[in-house]
């Protein structure tokens, strides 16, 4: 004979278990819309593969450009260039304000000599009369 305590003890265990399995399949049956079909995992790492490939085209497209953009840098002028240029301008300027100086002289002497000038060309044209 099976003795009484062992008797109760199965009987627990069995209702134990059963509100276990009940428990258990009723989360499974919640939970049946929050879980993951093959399909859907499928579909998701295909979409996240295409997206990183087209991370990757826009990196590579990236680095195109700006090694691009470090060549043209490469050819722009520097600062000692930048410093003959300024020499040179302020050379041309100096230049400028000379030549300035020396129209404003002649026109000076061109006054001068317009007076006089305009009584010749007046008297040549009278035939030398007055």
């Amino acid at each position: 004979m099976v003795p009484e305590w062992l008797d109760l003890a199965t009987r627990i265990a069995g209702i134990v278990g059963g509100v276990l399995g009940f428990l258990g399949g009723a989360v499974l049956w919640m939970a049946r819309n929050t879980l993951a079909t093959k399909a859907e995992l499928h579909s998701s790492f295909e979409a996240h593969g295409e997206e990183h490939d087209e991370l990757n085209r826009r990196l590579e497209e990236g680095e195109s450009k700006f090694a691009a953009i470090l060549a043209d840098l490469e050819h722009l002028p520097g600062h000692s260039d930048l410093n003959d240029i300024r020499d040179r301008i302020a050379a041309v300027e100096g230049e400028v304000k000379a030549l300035a100086a020396t129209i404003d002289g002649l026109k000076e002497v061109l006054e001068r000599v317009e007076r006089p000038l305009n009584i010749l060309v007046e008297h040549h044209m009278n035939g030398g009369r007055r």
